[in-house]
């Protein structure tokens, strides 16, 4: 793997999530936050690069930054995280460890499995947004609010949402979204009653496909470290290049 494969997976992530957040330069790292969806999952610490004298300054200001929006303060480490002992020092502060996800990347030698003709997986038009939202909140028991604020995130012209249908019927979604020469399928869910159908195998077959035609150097994801679903996009031909792994303190947090 390119040496520069994992400072791109980590911009890519950065400009992704900066267009769903509100992001706050910390001196040293950069805080997300939005008022508008109440799930941890969007508020997180990441590209800490500090000398050791600030670890603890930055990571007040962190906790002040979080505790003031009543939210749990989240780091998420990289390898490119600098100082490498930034685990144990917000262990010693009070975090304490939690997911860890492993950042994938397609091997295009895979062989990706058949998939079922009755169901279809393609590009989602602008006019289906709303069906396309629907069945993502629902496949991930989002609140509808999530839906609403990805709406000028999702409708852009370096982004693919797809969604799959059984019969006719929409059973899935997933997206493709494509920058820096690396394209990152995320929100791959399927509805509750259309599970183990091979709808998420179907969804980010299709991605792949177009990231590869859309000139992709790389075609990439991520997912929790040890989950079912990392086995699936194993087995669809993706490899674990590193981990990230998250750092959570609930003090302040209103739960």
């Amino acid at each position: 793997m390119s040496d520069e494969y994992i400072p791109t997976f980590e911009k890519l992530w950065v400009t992704l999530r900066a267009k769903w957040c509100k992001t706050h330069d910390l001196g040293g790292a950069l805080a997300f936050t939005t008022d508008q969806v109440k799930i941890d999952f969007f508020h997180r610490v990441v590209q800490i690069n500090v000398d050791e004298a600030r670890v603890d300054g930055l990571i007040d200001d962190a906790l002040h930054l979080f505790q003031s929006k009543r939210f749990a303060c989240a780091f998420t480490l990289s390898p490119l995280d600098r100082p490498t002992a930034l685990a144990k020092r917000l262990e010693q502060r009070g975090f304490t460890q939690g997911m860890q996800a492993s950042a994938m990347a397609y091997d295009p030698s895979a062989k990706s499995p058949a998939q079922t003709a009755i169901l279809h997986a393609e590009a989602s038009e602008a006019d289906e947004y709303e069906i396309w939202s629907d069945v993502m909140c629902q496949s991930f028991a989002f609140p509808a609010a999530v839906g609403q604020v990805g709406r000028s995130v999702l409708l852009a012209p370096d982004v693919r949402r797809y969604l799959a249908r059984m019969d006719g019927v929409p059973a899935g979604t997933a997206l493709l979204y494509s920058q820096f020469g690396m394209g990152y399928i995320d929100l791959v869910g399927t509805l509750p009653q259309h599970r183990r159908k091979g709808i998420a195998s179907a969804l980010v077959a299709q991605a792949t496909v177009d990231s590869a035609a859309l000139g992709n150097q790389w075609t990439s994801l991520e997912t929790t470290t040890g989950s079912a679903a990392e086995q699936l996009y194993k087995r669809l031909g993706f490899r674990t290049v590193y981990h990230r792994q998250r750092y959570t303190s609930t003090i302040g947090h209103s739960g």
